[in-house]
């Protein structure tokens, strides 16, 4: 329990793409985890990128410990199974399982993560009922069957992208790797080691103190912060300039916009927010979700040996040979003739199902078909109110139902890193507490 997905590997290379000082579990004690790894390790430096099975396990221990000192009547019950389905009767929620199990509740909080990543809408030739093609990087044994020497073909360039390249070399990979995306566009990697002393941006300082100044109300007319994702793109690249002249990085601007990434995307209407997925969404993933230095060291050795190329261009069908290859049809950036490319095994690395109501957990998908959840107007996950309520097909919050985490991307879109769900987690667990009637906040942990 608290490994999931990301945190379960074991592989050793699978790193933490944030330094260790600034991944507690806590978002008033950010060195907790620091402090945690050098009771085993006391050299590690606080700008380590230490590997993510040692943050799973870290989250492990911290839960153990809640638990060891929770006050008398509070207890965690962990339960293995498949929630299928659930009702609602009498103030309380039933929740069926696979197995034919129930369970009841007052409250339930769907903490599902990321969905899986949904299979390209194209001619697939037989592909996706073979052992040729991989859905998912993170499946059990999900790379499973792919020869030393076998051409591998990766769809997507992102984050999910490169562990599979450092899981592939892991198992002794030595043929081709193609990766494939529409831009073609690799994540830009953490400095190694950061600049002497710190740059403050001030456009967006002066960005931070107003949306604290005004809240999160609607914005005027005449507001002094632009809502237009073209006037956001003006500002940022003015503070990059400035930032280069002040002799810092443009990570140092696009990190001090963490604070203000979910008050300015509120501020955006929808319109806005399509126009930022559809022209943006690409570069931003890739200046704000970084490697690690030594992961991006990989990456780089693999280009310059000519293991690993990367492709700006769309898969167009699949088709499976007599011998067991993939003949896959593509088609380049401002290209329009398609051309051939021949690998052993394809590989998703898309990231998660932005349609989770049709491809995502049954659960979800039976939610949906009984009106009780709606997806968000972007299609990026559900729609809830401001504490992460669940609303119904009508638009109504019944405050049975809440999730948080990246369920939540189309209304919050910074929601699926550590710093903000450490806080969602809190803020929703103060929120149930107060519904349920205990009268009780949690203590905030000191920083001692």
């Amino acid at each position: 329990v608290g490994q999931g997905l990301a945190y379960s590997t074991r592989s050793q290379r699978h790193l933490l793409n944030v330094p260790a000082s600034r991944m507690g579990a806590f978002a008033d004690e950010p060195e907790h985890f620091l402090r945690w790894l050098r009771q085993e390790t006391p050299d590690t430096e606080a700008g380590d990128f230490v590997p993510r099975l040692r943050y799973g396990q870290y989250l492990e221990a911290v839960l153990k410990e809640t638990v060891t000192r929770a006050p008398p009547g509070v207890q965690l019950e962990t339960l293995a199974g498949e929630v299928t389905s659930t009702r609602e009767h009498g103030g309380l929620v039933t929740l069926s399982t696979r197995s034919g199990g129930e369970l009841v509740a007052r409250t339930v909080v769907l903490a599902l993560g990321n969905a899986s990543p949904a299979d390209l809408r194209v001619a697939d030739g037989g592909l996706y009922a073979s052992p040729r093609y991989h859905r998912s990087p993170w499946a059990p044994d999900a790379l499973a069957g792919i020869g030393e020497h076998d051409a591998v073909l990766l769809i997507g360039t992102g984050l999910t992208m490169v562990d599979a390249v450092l899981s592939l070399e892991e198992m002794g990979h030595q043929g081709p790797l193609h990766a494939l995306s529409r831009h073609g566009l690799l994540p830009h990697r953490h400095p190694r080691a950061a600049a002497p002393g710190t740059y403050a941006s001030p456009g967006i300082r002066d960005v931070l103190r107003a949306l604290r100044r005004e809240g999160l109300r609607a914005p005027e007319p005449s507001h002094p912060i632009p809502v237009r994702v073209r006037a956001l793109l003006r500002v940022l690249r003015h503070e990059v300039r400035l930032a280069t002249q002040a002799g810092a990085s443009w990570r140092a601007v696009v990190d001090a916009l963490r604070p203000v990434t979910v008050p300015l995307w509120q501020r955006l209407d929808d319109g806005e927010r399509k126009r930022f997925l559809r022209h943006l969404r690409a570069y931003w993933d890739v200046h704000r979700h970084r490697m690690a230095p030594d992961v991006g060291d990989g990456v780089e050795r693999l280009r310059a040996q000519g293991r690993l190329a990367l492709y700006a261009a769309r898969v167009r069908g699949f088709q499976l040979d007599d011998s067991g290859t993939v003949r896959v049809s593509v088609r380049r950036r401002g290209e329009r003739r398609e051309e051939q490319l021949q690998v052993h095994h394809v590989v998703n690395c898309t990231g998660p199902e932005g349609s989770v109501t049709r491809h995502g957990h049954p659960l979800l998908k039976h939610l949906a078909e009984a009106g009780r959840v709606r997806p968000d107007a972007l299609g990026l996950g559900l729609d809830t109110d401001r504490h992460g309520a669940l609303l119904d097909a009508r638009g109504h919050a019944g405050g049975r139902l809440f999730t948080l985490g990246p369920l939540r991307r189309g209304e919050l879109w910074e929601t699926t890193a550590v710093p903000e769900i450490r806080t969602q987690a809190r803020a929703l667990a103060e929120h149930l507490l107060k519904r349920l009637g205990h009268g009780f906040v949690a203590p905030r942990r000191s920083a001692g």
